[in-house]
């Protein structure tokens, strides 16, 4: 069996319900089990317990966040051989997760009855609240735009070397298999910080919200550039090579966030969000002149 013939023993629809069936059952029992430990954090003195994640409630939401983002990214491996435009959204739609899961730790870290605006944690919760809703914004445009796109092609003919499609798919189990393997050692790390209150690998990142997806993006875009670098060889549509290198850089962009902090943070994906979009629109206009 060649590597690209994995993609669909993988990625199977029985598969694929399997691992949503297993993440909602995760999510559930997760939040059951981190709400739990933090009731038993606040009567009991454990030193073992005395963690940030385990002082409030709220922060329970974090864990069940945390297993849906894991099956988002199994599906963006999934649509990666579709399209970039199509994994492009995914990556949006994986970045407002974050965000909607930093929103609650955003939270638990305002003092609401004593909070002024001049309160650093307070305007990192209105910052990426505001970029929440630009992002989704941005998926939406993005959707309706691709949708417009989908229907005019369906009216030409594309042709596509036939061995591409299956370069794409040996990328994406590749990819897959890399993933696990980081995700690993990150959680390996993750652990032994909780225990030592230091990294097991130096250079590893302190920000919860970083850990893992720095270097999750890290690897997409690496498999981008090596999908883009085949496609350059495989296509003659030269205005669609230069769509694909465009949401590569917004993925880059994407990728410049987690090394942010604050405003910056913000700006960095919304400007990846604003490229990307800007990117398909005006392809959308070179197929709109160049079939008339």
């Amino acid at each position: 069996m060649k590597v690209h013939d994995y993609f669909a023993v993988i990625f199977s629809s029985k598969n694929r319900e399997t691992v949503e069936r297993i993440t909602l059952f995760l999510s559930f029992i997760g939040f059951i089990i981190h709400a739990a430990l933090i009731g038993v954090n606040s009567f009991f003195d454990f030193e073992l317990l005395d963690r940030e994640l385990l002082k409030n409630p709220i922060s329970a939401i974090y864990t069940p966040f945390s297993f849906i983002l894991i099956y988002e990214i199994f599906l963006l491996v999934y649509y990666l051989p579709r399209s970039f435009t199509t994994s492009l959204i995914k990556q949006f739609e994986i970045i407002c997760l974050i965000l909607i899961r930093k929103v609650f730790n955003d939270v638990t870290l305002i003092d609401f009855p004593n909070a002024s605006f001049k309160d650093t944690a307070l305007i990192n919760l209105l910052v990426d609240l505001g970029c929440v809703l630009l992002l989704m914004l941005i998926i939406v445009w993005f959707h309706k735009t691709n949708r417009r796109i989908i229907e005019l092609t369906s009216k030409t003919v594309t042709e596509e070397k036939e061995t591409f499609p299956y370069f794409k798919k040996a990328i994406a189990v590749v990819l897959l298999i890399v993933i696990l393997l980081v995700s690993v050692i990150h959680l390996i790390d993750f652990v032994y910080l909780e225990i030592n209150n230091e990294h097991l690998i130096k250079g590893m990142n302190n920000n919860l919200n970083t850990i893992f997806y720095q270097d999750f993006f890290t690897l997409l875009i690496l498999s981008d550039v090596l999908i883009l670098l085949l496609s350059y060889g495989l296509t003659s549509n030269h205005f669609k090579l230069l769509r694909n290198t465009g949401f590569v850089i917004s993925t880059i962009l994407l990728r410049l966030s987690f090394g942010a902090q604050g405003v910056m943070n913000a700006l960095l994906i919304i400007l990846g969000g604003l490229f990307g979009y800007a990117i398909i629109r005006l392809y959308y206009s070179y197929l709109n002149t160049s079939t008339k």
